[in-house]
């Protein structure tokens, strides 16, 4: 997992862990700092690697597939 994939599983963790809701993808944005064609492209690495669940036509938000992989936070 390259480190944008890391920070972007880290805040849909924590808003998932603290706020019980899925992602905003505009929260997304914000908070990595990111375009909209780099978060795409690592959202979509995460979605592949079955991590994530992303609503890519509506609303666009984000969710845990999966209960949270801590191997892959290197932990």
């Amino acid at each position: 997992m390259i480190d944008i994939e890391r920070k972007i599983y880290r805040i849909v963790w924590n808003i998932n862990l603290t706020q019980k809701r899925y992602t905003k993808y505009q929260e997304l944005l914000r908070k990595t700092g990111r375009d909209e064609k780099g978060l795409n492209e690592a959202l979509q690495s995460l979605v592949d690697q079955e991590v994530i669940w992303w609503d890519q036509t509506k609303s666009k938000d984000v969710a845990f597939r999966k209960e949270p992989y801590y191997s892959l936070l290197g932990h």
